[in-house]
């Protein structure tokens, strides 16, 4: 289990990314598939070449060594039958003396009649005087070289040639095994410089392999969620001319309830009839209550609506995180969730695009809302980083994301939410908006234990980020 959960260190980004291109058509590859068939085709036409030209080498060094084995068996028979002084009265022993002087290292001499009867001793056919030991079938012509399979089974290459003057023949044989020994072993040796070969090969293969899909998926990333960016922007500022538009709609006939409460509520003070009755100047009150209520959740929406579009300001990041609470502070009571901002230091205004801020924290709580259950506890935690920056946790005490899915949550489409009611892009967009103002998040989290966000902004806004913020859409 350690040694997999090594190699897990190891596994390139894009190996786990899910195909999504039958949900969506921004999403079109399936890395792990495009890296096995990159790799299979790199290797087949690296190596292929590799492989024909050691079977080339195989069997041409083969055949190079059979012919000079046989060449030099030749020249031997050649010159042994014409140097034969041959004569009724030669003795045995003159016959052992001449296959002796021919006789070598691997070269089994020896002499036979037509018969196929030794005359002197071979190693491979037995002693002299032996009858049909040699396959005389062989020999149809003066000379030649043949194969053969000895007495023991062992095949062997046997060449002759005719003694002139004579009924005998002058035999040289010599093992095939020895043969195959001159060209294969040598060549056994080469085989351990191409396996090592192959691996240098294939290792270069599969790193090119993994660094090209990886750019390749950092690239589709990227475009994706500059895609979904983009979508997700224009919704918010549909949905924020909408709600400017209602929120004046609204105004209006709130300003008129408002007057016309007001002239109410002083008529009841003035006429001794009406003020008498201790029901109708409270009523009238809640009434202007409500008014009020109303009012400052369409200055919200109005604030709200004004910082769709993307501008660097002046900002107060405890203001920010309180209009986003002030948002859910209706669900929280009803969910009885206990909500808590902690600030450890004097915190001081900077320069930022108030509404990335406003969609990134928006987009945080309500995700934590959404993992905890009823009675949850929300903690929220400001502070200064060396002076040039701010770090801002946003703990939740939910159920936690498993560690497998924990690398997955700022993919586009990728949603924890059982209901099925989650998009999928409120974290692939917040991480967007954090990296566009120049800041950084990352994600704690342990399944039964809740989430930990961090977030890290820069106090001073970065001249690109300016300009990328007012030309984004």
């Amino acid at each position: 289990m350690k040694i997999i959960k090594q190699l897990q260190k190891f596994k390139p980004a894009f190996w786990d990314h899910r195909d999504t291109s039958g949900s969506h058509p921004h999403t079109t590859f399936n890395f792990r598939q495009k890296w096995k068939l990159l790799v299979l085709f790199t290797s087949f036409m690296a190596l292929l070449p590799l492989f024909v030209m050691t079977l080339v080498d195989f069997s041409l060094t083969r055949r190079i060594i059979e012919d000079e084995v046989k060449t030099s068996m030749s020249t031997i028979l050649s010159s042994a039958a014409t140097s034969i002084s041959f004569s009724k009265d030669l003795k045995k022993s003159a016959l052992d003396y001449i296959v002796q002087s021919y006789a070598g290292e691997n070269n089994d001499v020896f002499i036979v009649n037509e018969d196929g009867a030794l005359l002197t001793p071979s190693f491979y056919y037995g002693r002299p005087g032996t009858s049909n030991t040699f396959n005389v079938s062989l020999f149809n012509e003066n000379s030649g070289i043949k194969e053969d399979v000895a007495p023991d089974g062992n095949p062997v290459i046997a060449g002759y040639a005719r003694i002139p003057d004579s009924s005998l023949i002058f035999v040289l044989v010599k093992s095939k095994k020895w043969v195959t020994d001159l060209w294969l072993k040598p060549r056994l040796k080469l085989i351990w410089y191409l396996a090592v070969s192959i691996v240098l090969i294939l290792l270069s293969i599969m790193g090119t392999a993994t660094y090209l899909v990886g750019r390749i998926h950092l690239t589709d990333r990227k475009r994706t969620e500059a895609l979904h960016h983009a979508e997700y922007a224009k919704k918010l500022a549909s949905i924020g001319r909408l709600a400017s538009g209602v929120a004046h709609e609204i105004n209006n006939p709130l300003a008129i309830i408002n007057q016309k409460t007001g002239l109410i509520l002083d008529l009841f003070t003035l006429r001794k009839d009406f003020s008498s009755d201790d029901r109708l100047i409270p009523l009238a009150g809640d009434v202007l209550d409500a008014v009020t209520r109303c009012g400052s959740i369409t200055r919200r929406l109005l604030d709200f609506a004004r910082h769709m579009e993307p501008s660097i300001e002046m900002v107060d990041i405890r203001e920010v995180i309180e209009q986003v609470l002030a948002f859910l502070k209706k669900d929280a009571e009803h969910r009885s969730i206990i909500i808590s901002v902690d600030t450890q230091d004097v915190i001081p205004d900077f320069e930022c695009d108030k509404g990335s801020l406003q969609q990134i924290f928006l987009n945080l709580i309500e995700n934590a809302f959404a993992a905890m259950e009823d009675g949850g506890q929300l903690a929220i935690s400001i502070k200064i980083k060396k002076k040039d920056g701010l770090i801002i946790t946003v703990a939740d005490n939910g159920r936690g994301i498993a560690a497998d899915d924990i690398n997955k949550i700022f993919e586009p489409f990728y949603s924890s939410k059982n209901d099925h009611w989650g998009t999928g892009l409120g974290l692939s967009i917040t991480y967007g908006l954090v990296k566009e103002i120049g800041g950084d998040i990352m994600v704690k989290s342990k399944i039964g234990k809740g989430t930990l966000f961090t977030l890290t902004l820069p106090l001073k806004t970065e001249k690109k980020h300016k300009t990328a913020a007012k030309h984004s859409v």
